[in-house]
């Protein structure tokens, strides 16, 4: 099979990508074509957007994009030591303003977990379980406090100023 000036040899992987160890037919040249499954599925658009974000050497091992048959795809030397296409651009990119945007509320989203192994108990005996509050809401906690109260001090300023007759 072939894909424009590639031919497809021997499918590698397929985990929603499918990767082909081809070879370009002008040059010999041994390459990988990843032919992605669903256009308009999320991975498939994250991966895309992902290859704007390489380094610019590992742009130049990126040799062709396109569509075929409504599908996209991405040619690229063989990436040795990489187990697949997305596993080398989460590697190779840094990640993205949303991404890392997403990954500040992904953090703050996580459990704090207290171990259960030597539980504390009250001079009551009965057990005692600690919060933990992570310091952003803290600091949300006293910016919204800061701003009620200058709020409060506004409202009294005008509240008794002098009226002039």
């Amino acid at each position: 099979m072939a894909l424009d000036r590639f031919e497809l040899l021997e499918l590698r992987r397929d985990d929603g990508v499918q990767t082909y160890h081809a070879r370009d037919l002008s040059t010999r040249r041994p390459v990988q074509v990843h032919l992605f499954a669903d256009p308009h599925e999320r991975q498939t658009l994250e991966l895309l957007a992902k290859l704007a974000y390489l380094p610019e050497i590992e742009k130049r091992r990126v040799l062709d994009r396109g569509i075929f048959q409504g599908r996209p795809y991405v040619v690229t030397d063989r990436l040795a030591g990489f187990a697949n296409l997305k596993e080398w651009l989460d590697i190779k990119t840094a990640p993205t303003v949303d991404q890392q945007f997403a990954r500040l509320f992904e953090e703050a989203l996580q459990p704090t977990v207290v171990p259960d192994d030597t539980p504390e108990l009250s001079e009551q005996g009965e057990r005692v379980v600690e919060i933990s509050i992570p310091g952003w809401l803290l600091a949300l906690g006293l910016g919204v406090a800061a701003a009620a109260l200058v709020l409060v001090v506004m409202m009294a300023v005008l509240a008794f100023r002098p009226h002039h007759l």
